[in-house]
C-alpha cells in the first residue's frame, strides 16, 4: 500500500459563518477508514473518526458544532458552524483506503470584521476606528485636507484595533471622508463627515446622526 501526503492547504473563514473543510482526492469505493485530526493554535486537540467495516462514527474531545457535512462515507468533509476564534488551527484529514493512506493538512484562519466608529471633537480632529478585526483594517482618507496618523492595538485573542486621527485644517467648512477596508468585508466601508452631520454610507443606504456623537456599525457580534 501506497502512503500519500498532498501539498498543506490555507483556507479562511469569518468568525459566525460555516466552514467545509475537505479530505485528500481519494477513492471511497474501498474506503477503510477516515480520521480527523484537529489541533486548535489554542492548544487543545480534537479526534472525529469514521470505520467503514462497522459503519460508525467516534468523537474525542470535539465540540458539537464540529460535524460530518454529509454521509463519511460518501464524502468525509468536516464542517463547523459557527466558526469562532478558537476554532483556528490545522486540521488533517487522513483517508485509508484499498489503494493506501492519503494526508491533506488544512490551516484554518478565522477572520473578523470589526467595529468601526466615527467621532469628531471641537478641535478639528477626526477619529476613525476600526476595533477588534481579525486582521487589522486597513483605513484611508479620500482627501488631503489634513494630517492624519495611525496606531495599531494589539488584543490577547489576535484581533487588532486600528486608529486614524486626522487633523483638520479648517474644521468649519470640511467635508471628510473615512474609507475602511477588511478582508471579512465584501466592501469597502465610507464614513462621511459634513460640518453639520454625519452620514454612515453602506450600499448606498445613508443614516442621519446627531454631529459631533459616535456612529457604530457592528457587522456581527464576536464571541
Amino acid at each position: 500500500m501506497r502512503s500519500v501526503l498532498e501539498t498543506d492547504v490555507t483556507l479562511s473563514a469569518v468568525v459566525g459563518t460555516r466552514a467545509v473543510l475537505r479530505c485528500p482526492n481519494a477513492s471511497v469505493s474501498s474506503l477503510i477508514s477516515v480520521v480527523w485530526k484537529i489541533r486548535s493554535k489554542t492548544g487543545s486537540h480534537c479526534l472525529l473518526a469514521y470505520r467503514a467495516d462497522t459503519n460508525k462514527t467516534d468523537k474525542t474531545n470535539c465540540s458539537e458544532k464540529m460535524t460530518w457535512e454529509s454521509s463519511p462515507y460518501h464524502d468525509p468533509a468536516l464542517q463547523i458552524h459557527p466558526v469562532r476564534l478558537a476554532d483556528e488551527g490545522n486540521y488533517t484529514c487522513e483517508i485509508a483506503t484499498g489503494d493506501g493512506t492519503f494526508c491533506l493538512v488544512s490551516a484554518l484562519t478565522v477572520l473578523v470584521p470589526p467595529a468601526v466608529t466615527l467621532t469628531h471633537d471641537n478641535n478639528g480632529v477626526v477619529v476613525c476606528q476600526a476595533s477588534a478585526g481579525k486582521p487589522a483594517a486597513e483605513i484611508s482618507w479620500a482627501q488631503e485636507n489634513g494630517h492624519s496618523t495611525e496606531n495599531k492595538t494589539h488584543h490577547t485573542n489576535g484581533t487588532v484595533t486600528t486608529l486614524s486621527s486626522m487633523s483638520m485644517i479648517n474644521s468649519t467648512n470640511a467635508h471628510v471622508t473615512c474609507l475602511v477596508t477588511h478582508p471579512a468585508m465584501n466592501q469597502t466601508q465610507t464614513i462621511e463627515l459634513s460640518p453639520s452631520e454625519y452620514h454612515l454610507s453602506v450600499t448606498g443606504l445613508c443614516y442621519l446622526v446627531t454631529p459631533c456623537t459616535s456612529l457604530l456599525y457592528q457587522f456581527r457580534q464576536v464571541y
